[in-house]
């Protein structure tokens, strides 16, 4: 059987309950329809927003800091814009793993990314944002995801896939804004 892949940048899969875990980052996961999930999480950095955006939209090479992206590429558009951008990802629970591929209607407004597949062959629904806020010493990053697979797994495999998919993606994301900002690989709560 097949699962579904760790999808990243503007991806993300999540838990089944709010946590904090040791990389600083907290995720919660909710099933609403009968599979469709709700993710959202969130971290603070010890990082100006200019090193967070540059992160966030660093499109083409997101596969080099989030470990189950194959590829990224921009279609179309720029990174301070619009933009239209295809992303493969694979990832997987146990012995099995399983490709996607997205492409996101990227726009873009002061302290939030929004995201939204408009190809539909992975996903029913995959939709989302990023959003950061200014706190002291730092930025606030927030994420959101609704997604809803087209391939099936049965539920009790999927949450621990897009849980893992989740921690993984915001840990990652959060450690190359720490590395591109120079500073410790520590939260500030």
């Amino acid at each position: 059987m097949k699962l579904p892949g760790r999808v990243a940048v503007l991806l993300a899969l999540a838990c089944a309950a709010p946590r904090a875990f040791a990389s600083g980052v907290d995720v919660r996961l909710r099933q609403e329809a009968s599979r469709t999930y709700e993710i959202e999480g969130a971290f603070t950095v010890k990082a100006p927003s200019s090193v967070v955006w540059d992160v966030l939209t660093d499109y083409e090479r997101i596969p080099d800091f989030v470990k189950s992206m194959r590829a990224s590429r921009v279609l179309d558009g720029r990174r301070d814009g619009p933009a239209l951008v295809e992303q493969e990802a694979v990832g997987g629970i146990f012995f099995v793993s399983r490709s996607v591929r997205v492409l996101l209607q990227v726009t873009r407004a002061p302290g939030r990314l929004d995201f939204r597949d408009v190809d539909g062959g992975d996903f029913r629904t995959y939709s989302g944002s990023w959003r950061t806020s200014p706190v002291p010493n730092g930025t606030r990053v927030s994420y959101r995801l609704v997604a809803a697979p087209r391939f099936f797994a049965p539920s009790f495999l999927l949450k621990p896939g897009m849980r893992d998919a989740a921690r993984g993606l915001l840990s990652q994301v959060r450690a190359e804004i720490v590395r591109r900002a120079g500073e410790p690989a520590f939260a500030s709560r």
